[in-house]
């Protein structure tokens, strides 16, 4: 499955880094700024975690709870953003060991080399096929630092604004796939990650000999013509579905048919105006399909599922 999303960790929402971190890595950990201590000992299901520094920092800051309390001293305002957090999904194809090795490289080339110190935390709970659901989380500091380990300005070149990115997921979310797309020319970096995160994982497929490739470009060549019905099929929006749910017997049927009708129409009607107005998009517009439909409709039978997906619940 492939996933790539990005969250922010906002001080205007009550959120600091050291609790994010602690959460993430299931540990406890102080915030000396607000002296709270946020203890995560009893969380379960982490199976890997570890800081990667540039090689310039200091090692005084190779602890989670020294990297995450001098950033988080080192910002004054109040409404400041320490961190923020690039979430992925992994193969399950893969062992324990290339997940880690996998992300690793990952956050080394996209973050660590640019100046960033990076918090790895990979997750394994059970997913709701009763499979696994390995996914892991990237907490990345919003400034470099200096040599001698102090915080220094914002590292814009490599953060998009939050609210074009908040825009771009809620769109995706919402089963807009083609308005997300055309926005998302604009994330140069959410663009750049979530496509370099499909060409790690591919590699890391083929090295480890499996057939499995998340590369959504081979499924372009899906047909997109109308889909006909024997009646005339309601326009039932995407947002009114969670009420049809009260339907029983053959109403419920016809709902479920209805529903099933217009999404797949629904989506070919984005996908005629992605290919008028973004058409290099037209790849990026099946997989986001792929990957939320199970998400948005999940009473939606196997046989027309446009493909069985793993759990999104990436707070776990």
């Amino acid at each position: 499955m492939y996933h790539l999303r990005v969250k922010y960790v906002k001080r205007s929402e009550g959120r600091s880094a050291v609790a994010a971190a602690a959460y993430r890595s299931g540990e406890k950990l102080t915030d000396e700024r607000e002296g709270k201590t946020h203890d995560y000992t009893r969380k379960q299901d982490i199976e890997h975690s570890e800081l990667i520094l540039p090689d310039h920092m200091p090692a005084s800051l190779a602890s989670r709870d020294a990297l995450w309390n001098a950033i988080e001293a080192g910002i004054k305002r109040k409404d400041g953003q320490p961190a923020f957090e690039v979430e992925v999904a992994l193969p399950r194809e893969l062992s324990k060991e290339q997940c880690a090795q996998l992300v690793r490289e990952f956050a080394t080339a996209e973050f660590v080399a640019q100046g960033l110190p990076v918090d790895i935390n990979i997750h394994r709970p059970i997913a709701s096929d009763g499979g696994e659901h390995p996914h892991a989380h990237i907490l990345i500091s919003t400034r470099r630092f200096n040599e001698y380990g102090t915080l220094d300005k914002v590292a814009r070149d490599l953060q998009d604004n939050p609210k074009l990115v908040g825009k771009i997921q809620s769109l995706e979310e919402a089963g807009q796939f083609d308005q997300a797309l055309l926005l998302q020319r604009d994330a140069v970096n959410l663009n750049r990650w979530r496509r370099h995160w499909e060409d790690y994982s591919n590699r890391f497929l083929e090295d480890a000999g499996s057939d499995a490739h998340i590369d959504h470009r081979t499924l372009a060549a899906q047909a997109i013509d109308k889909e006909l019905t024997r009646e005339a099929t309601p326009n039932i929006g995407i947002a009114f579905y969670g009420h049809l749910r009260a339907f029983a017997g053959h109403m419920a049927e016809r709902v479920q048919h209805w529903r099933e009708v217009n999404w797949r129409n629904e989506m070919r009607d984005q996908m005629e105006r992605i290919r008028e107005k973004g058409p290099d998009l037209t790849a990026q517009f099946i997989a986001h399909a792929r990957e939320y439909a199970p998400k948005l409709f999940p009473e939606l039978e196997q046989e027309h599922a446009l493909e069985p997906q793993q759990e999104l619940d990436y707070e776990r």
